[in-house]
C-alpha cells in the first residue's frame, strides 16, 4: 500500500513539473521582449503589439547596426530579434550568436518605378540603393534589361529625391517608400509608376528577407501563431491598429499608403522548415552554406 502511494505523489509531482513548464512557456509569449526594424517587416507585429507592450516590449529601429550588435551579444536582452536573414544566418555560420532562424516574415518589396516601361530602353542613369547588401543581390540575379546605367546611392531616400527632381526617370525603392513616391509625384505634376516588380522576376514567391531570430529552448507558440493568422488572412483591421499604435512608431508613411501598398510589402509568415530550401537559395546569394542547425528546434 505504501508502495502504491508514494507512486502516485510520484505521479502527482511530475504532472505538477509538466503544468508548470507549460505555463512558463505559455507566459513567455506575454512577456517577449522584441527588436525589429521599422518599416515593412514591424507591420508584422501590428495586431499583437498592445498585448506584447503589457508585460513585454518591442523596440523599432533604423538600419541594421544594433540588429548585429544584439545578435552578437553573449546575453541580449531581446528574447526576439528581427533582421535579414543573411545578416543572422552569417553570424550564425561563424558561430557568433545563440539566435537560430524561426520563420521568414518578408519576401522582398523592391521596384523599379518610373514614368513608363519604355524608359528602361532609354540613355540616362538607374537609380538603386542597397550596395553589397539584398538590394543589389536581387538586381544582380535577376538582371531586367536594360541600356539604363546603374548608379548607386546611400539610401532609398536619395533614389526618391532623384525621382521626384525629373534627374533620373527609373529608380528602385521598396514598398511603401515606392507607393508614397508616386503620390508625390502626382502632387507635382509627374507621372510615376511601378514599371517592375523585382520578386516575380527573382521567382519562387519572393526572396525570404527580414527572418525572426530566437534564442535556442525558448517557445512563443501564441505569439507566432498570432503572427502567421494576421499576416496570411488579409491582414483584418490593419488600419486601426496602425492608428493605435501611431504611424511613426513605426516609421512608415501615412495609413492610407501604408494600407493601400499592403500586398506589395509582401509580410508573410512561414515557419523557416517549411521553407528551407528557398532559405538555402538565398543564402548562397551571400556565400553562406546553409544548414538545418541554423534552424530553431
Amino acid at each position: 500500500m505504501k508502495k502504491i502511494i508514494k507512486y502516485l505523489l510520484c505521479l502527482m509531482m511530475i504532472f505538477t513539473m509538466i503544468g508548470c513548464s507549460n505555463t512558463e512557456t505559455k507566459d513567455k509569449s506575454n512577456t517577449v521582449k522584441i527588436l525589429c526594424p521599422a518599416g515593412a517587416p514591424s507591420l508584422a507585429f501590428v495586431s499583437e503589439y498592445e498585448n506584447i507592450s503589457k508585460k513585454g516590449k518591442i523596440d523599432f529601429v533604423d538600419g541594421s547596426d544594433q540588429l548585429v550588435a544584439e545578435l552578437s551579444k553573449n546575453s541580449s536582452d531581446y528574447d526576439i530579434i528581427v533582421a535579414p536573414i543573411n545578416l543572422g544566418a552569417k553570424l550564425i555560420a561563424s558561430e557568433q550568436t545563440d539566435y537560430r532562424i524561426q520563420g521568414v516574415i518578408t519576401w522582398g518589396n523592391l521596384y523599379y518605378i518610373g514614368t513608363s516601361n519604355e524608359a528602361l530602353n532609354q540613355t540616362g542613369e538607374l537609380g538603386l540603393f542597397g550596395e553589397g547588401a539584398v538590394p543589389q543581390k536581387i538586381v544582380d540575379t535577376v538582371k531586367i534589361n536594360t541600356s539604363l546605367t546603374p548608379k548607386y546611392y546611400q539610401s532609398a531616400t536619395l533614389v526618391q529625391q532623384q525621382l521626384l527632381s525629373g534627374n533620373i526617370q527609373v529608380g528602385m525603392l521598396a514598398e511603401p517608400l515606392a507607393s508614397a513616391t508616386i503620390a508625390k509625384a502626382k502632387q507635382a505634376g509627374i507621372e510615376l509608376s511601378i514599371i517592375t516588380d523585382l520578386q516575380k522576376e527573382y521567382g519562387k514567391d519572393g526572396y525570404p528577407q527580414a527572418a525572426i531570430f530566437v534564442k535556442e529552448n525558448n517557445s512563443y507558440d501564441e505569439l507566432f501563431e498570432a503572427i502567421d493568422q494576421f499576416t496570411n488572412n488579409d491582414y483584418n483591421g490593419l488600419k486601426d491598429y496602425l492608428e493605435k499604435i501611431g504611424i511613426e512608431t513605426l516609421s512608415l508613411p501615412s495609413v492610407e499608403i501604408t494600407v493601400k501598398s499592403i500586398d506589395r510589402q509582401n509580410v508573410h509568415y512561414k515557419k523557416a522548415s517549411e521553407c528551407s530550401e528557398q532559405i538555402k537559395d538565398f543564402l548562397k546569394l551571400f556565400n553562406i552554406d546553409y544548414n538545418k542547425n541554423m534552424l530553431s528546434s
